[in-house]
């Protein structure tokens, strides 16, 4: 692998830095970052999952054209304003807020392709797949994500582009079918951070409730990532970077930042640098929040569980966890 990226996904479990690392990279004069996780190419029911033979071009159409095209989540509840009932909750909701009774302290937020893309474009794109798909699948689906991302390429100015959607690791073989000239980024984190991070956001109802059970989700999406990581092919795996929020913020931030500029291929840049230096620190990742409310003894307790939870890592294989278990060993020896 050799020259600049021409297409970089950034994935891994939530809350891990996946998009502070897209951040990062959208910095570059080479790389326009998408302003949203898009989802519809890696998340269930997307793209490689149409590809991976797991879910039908009509099943995908269906939600592409409703749910990843315009929601609105309230809570743990999502509102898709299209069709009429879609558009009558939708009706509800809105008149609601505008009576002031609100939607239960909830914060209403808006999420879709809808935010980056004109609707005329989205149906000519979505009919182009229809028609195309039973002549070449691969094909239709690499159009397609063109066809709806290239737009943001084309303003910018930039040569390349930078898509961060969580599930992007967990879908690696298919989109490293897709799309072979994509290059993957693995972000993980230590999970007692990541899984009270979760907490804290809970959206939804399955959603953990405390240190422990983050842990626990936290390890669950990971297993997801290594089963994506485990159905690459030798030569596609070196399509992929393992990168540490962890090391990038805190415990060896130089190395870290030039490994990854390796990786996707270019110089390092002033305001990519600057970004790096100032936004991507140790107190702006909120690294060791997972103690925050928790007194000694369950501080303890916390750490027990995840140690038992690396030591199963390890056991079993994970790609990641020699990684996870050197920045858990440097906590160690310098709490935060």
């Amino acid at each position: 692998m050799s020259g600049p990226a021409d297409l970089v996904f950034v994935g891994g479990t939530g809350r891990s830095g996946t998009t502070v690392l897209a951040d990062l990279l959208g910095r570059h004069s080479r790389f326009a970052g998408v302003p949203i996780e898009c989802r519809f190419h890696c998340n269930p029911t997307g793209l490689a999952d149409v590809v991976g033979g797991r879910a039908t071009p009509e099943e995908f159409v269906r939600k592409l054209r409703t749910y990843w095209w315009h929601r609105v989540r309230v809570g743990s509840r999502v509102i898709v304003p299209t069709g009429i009932a879609g558009k009558a909750r939708y009706g509800a909701f809105r008149a609601r807020q505008r009576l002031g009774l609100g939607a239960g302290g909830d914060e209403a937020r808006v999420r879709g392709l809808h935010q980056i893309i004109g609707r005329d474009r989205f149906d000519k794109a979505v009919a182009r797949f229809q028609e195309a798909h039973e002549r070449d699948l691969v094909q239709a689906s690499r159009d397609l994500f063109y066809d709806l991302l290239a737009p943001l390429r084309e303003r910018s100015g930039k040569a390349a582009l930078v898509e961060m959607s969580t599930f992007t690791i967990a879908a690696a073989p298919e989109l490293a079918r897709i799309f072979p000239e994509a290059r993957f980024v693995h972000s993980i984190r230590d999970g007692r951070d990541s899984g009270v991070s979760k907490t804290l956001l809970r959206e939804k109802a399955h959603h953990p409730t405390d240190a422990i059970t983050g842990i626990d989700f936290w390890a669950d999406r990971l297993r997801r990532a290594d089963l994506g990581v485990k159905g690459l092919s030798t030569g596609e795996m070196e399509r992929l970077h393992l990168i540490s929020l962890d090391e990038l913020v805190w415990a060896d931030r130089e190395r870290t930042y030039v490994d990854l500029l390796e990786f996707v291929g270019v110089e390092d840049e002033s305001d990519m640098r600057e970004f790096f230096e100032t936004r991507m620190t140790a107190e702006a990742a909120n690294r060791g929040r997972w103690r925050d409310g928790l007194d000694t003894a369950e501080q303890r307790e916390v750490t027990a569980h995840y140690e038992a939870t690396l030591t199963r890592l390890e056991r079993e294989n994970y790609h990641c966890a020699q990684l996870l278990r050197r920045t858990y060993e440097r906590t160690l020896v310098s709490q935060p």
